[in-house]
């Protein structure tokens, strides 16, 4: 395996970096190294390759790059799991590369391979490659296009300010106007999503700013709701399709309501009326220990003279019936009045 080579930003420069590009191409002459928009690609020469190029399913896509790894450590590396038919790295205006490359190999084989050995690969410590199937993304998604724009002219736009255009859906609703734009290749989608977003403002007119986006996979349900479809060519010129509306389907009478439980809400259903049968007899048995016990108390008072029916009046349990207290006479005086309790108190010394 080949030594990974890495750089700080205080260590690279341009002139180096460049020399130890130009090996790859010196060390073998069946390759070449070019760049352009933004990417540096280490292509298969034409001498050294007869034949049609190989088909999609060779590539594959490498994420998680650091910015500071170039293709003279890239390559050798790709280059164990069959042999490379194109290297693209991405590129920024810094000379960085933008994290993320596309590795096109010369059979269905060697791409799977790849993506075997070298998903989730400890290129340096504690940073892992991803690598997985190349997706050909060839659509352009267009937002907030002004509805009142008419819809030939906005596939005669779109053919005037991008190449490659196979076909155009639009969708319109009452306050709003969306499109699809579908490319032959996904070079041409990528070219032209750079166009649209630099003459966004301008091409559209009236202060529009439409964004400008690759497309989600569409479901065919999905791409139905885009009715209008338009295409151009030089002899026809715009001609535009809109498919009919599908017809509502009368959707068949509500089922009556089941009302069955499933098993797990079944148990929780049992395992709640049992805990409040627990609780309420764990309530009646205190209750009625609380009677026994104030019955019992009354009892014990009633047997030594220290209440009789007022006690049981005080102390009772609740709901018994209370007996009215005995009258007293009217002469009666508490300052001359025996204390009841006279035969308990233990005479003073003063009374002695």
């Amino acid at each position: 395996m080949p030594p990974v080579k890495h750089y700080s930003s205080s260590e690279v420069n341009q002139y180096e970096l460049s020399s130890r590009l130009l090996s790859l191409t010196e060390n073998n002459t069946s390759y070449t190294l070019t760049q352009i928009n933004g990417q540096r690609i280490y292509r298969k020469a034409p001498h050294a390759w007869s034949g049609p190029e190989p088909s999609r399913n060779c590539e594959v896509f490498i994420g998680r790059i650091p910015h500071d790894c170039f293709e003279d450590t890239l390559v050798p590396l790709f280059r164990q799991a069959g042999e490379l038919f194109e290297f693209r790295l991405m590129i920024n205006f810094s000379g960085w590369n933008r994290g993320y490359a596309f590795a096109m190999y010369t059979t269905d084989a060697e791409a799977s391979n790849a993506i075997r050995m070298f998903n989730n690969y400890m290129i340096r410590p504690s940073w892992q490659l991803g690598v997985c199937p190349s997706i050909n993304n060839c659509r352009i998604f267009i937002s907030r296009i002004p509805p009142t724009t008419p819809s030939a002219e906005i596939v005669r736009l779109l053919y005037a300010l991008t190449d490659e255009v196979q076909e155009v859906r639009i969708r319109r609703s009452i306050a709003s106007c969306a499109a699809i734009v579908e490319y032959k290749s996904h070079r041409g989608a990528a070219m032209a999503r750079k166009a649209l977003v630099a003459a966004a403002a301008a091409a559209w007119g009236c202060g529009a700013r439409p964004a400008v986006d690759w497309s989600l996979p569409q479901s065919p349900q999905l791409l139905k709701q885009y009715r209008e479809v338009g295409r151009w060519t030089p002899e026809r010129g715009v001609e535009l399709t809109r498919a009919p509306e599908e017809p509502a389907t009368t959707s068949p009478p509500p089922a009556a309501p089941s009302y069955t439980l499933e098993p797990w809400s079944q148990a929780r259903r049992l395992r709640m009326i049992h805990e409040a049968q627990r609780s309420a007899a764990a309530a009646a048995e205190w209750s009625s220990r609380i009677n026994t016990g104030m019955e019992s108390l009354v009892s014990s008072m009633g047997s030594l003279g220290l209440g009789g029916a007022r006690a049981a009046g005080v102390w009772g349990a609740p709901g018994a019936t209370l007996s009215p207290p005995a009258p007293q006479p009217r002469d009666f005086n508490p300052w001359t009045a025996r204390h009841p309790m006279q035969e308990f108190i233990t005479p003073g010394k003063d009374s002695q």
